[in-house]
């Protein structure tokens, strides 16, 4: 079943090419560019057991759809689990990034040491039309660097967003896109069943003018909230 939805994603993708090319365009012309939350991308937070977090992504790890990083997925979650932990942790993220500029980003770091990783990654590897082997494979190769270069012990990765709630990007890309997203989500499921050190984290929440930013596309703090307490569980 899984292989038939991927080689059926992939059909889709080569009939309505044309189509997808231009609606993808109009969706981003109109679309508002919101930048990356202002703050330091690394400190200190909490009391308690001492905790160490690298947080690393996309757009959310860098809290696009807020204006500071206090209200941010990183900021939110801090707050949540900092009267039981005193955190170190640190970012890299950049915003409108694939798996693997993400991982050359990753590798242009000084190495350092987490015991744990929040990782939000896959929106962007769908849009740009990357089929789901060939991200997996990506995926896998991540894991090895945080392990190796960080020395990472639990790694959190978030399931991908809620595109099928996405009502200003019209069909057929909207429902291409909710395809690839299911069939991007369950690889990541998987592979998180096949590995002891990693977990999934469903995002799967309510995507209204209360928990979306002005875009129209990416969370605000209401929505980090939300993702922050399911990753808090974890902790």
């Amino acid at each position: 079943m899984k292989r038939w939805s991927s080689e059926y994603s992939k059909l889709l993708q080569i009939l309505l090419l044309p189509i997808l090319l231009l609606q993808g365009y109009l969706v981003r012309r109109k679309a508002i560019e919101l930048p990356e939350a202002r703050g330091q991308r690394h400190g200190k937070f909490g009391y308690g057991g001492a905790l160490s977090i690298l947080f690393v992504g996309d757009s959310s790890a860098c809290g696009v759809g807020v204006d500071r990083l206090e209200d941010s997925l990183s900021g939110c979650l801090l707050q949540q689990i900092g009267d039981k932990y005193c955190c170190s942790w640190s970012i890299i993220a950049q915003s409108a990034i694939t798996t693997s500029v993400l991982i050359e980003l990753t590798k242009s770091q000084a190495a350092s040491q987490f015991q744990a990783a929040v990782i939000s990654i896959g929106i962007n590897d769908i849009n740009s039309g990357k089929h789901v082997e060939t991200w997996l494979s990506e995926i896998s190769e991540f894991r090895s660097l945080l392990v190796q270069k960080f020395r990472v012990e639990k790694l959190i990765f978030s399931g991908i967003p809620p595109v099928r709630h996405l009502r200003q990007v019209p069909n057929p890309l909207r429902y291409l896109l909710s395809l690839k997203a299911n069939i991007f989500e369950q690889a990541l499921q998987d592979f998180c069943k096949e590995n002891s050190d990693c977990f999934f984290v469903d995002i799967d929440l309510p995507v209204n003018p209360q928990t979306i930013a002005s875009d129209g596309f990416h969370p605000n703090q209401v929505f980090y909230a939300a993702w922050a307490a399911r990753i808090s569980e974890l902790f």
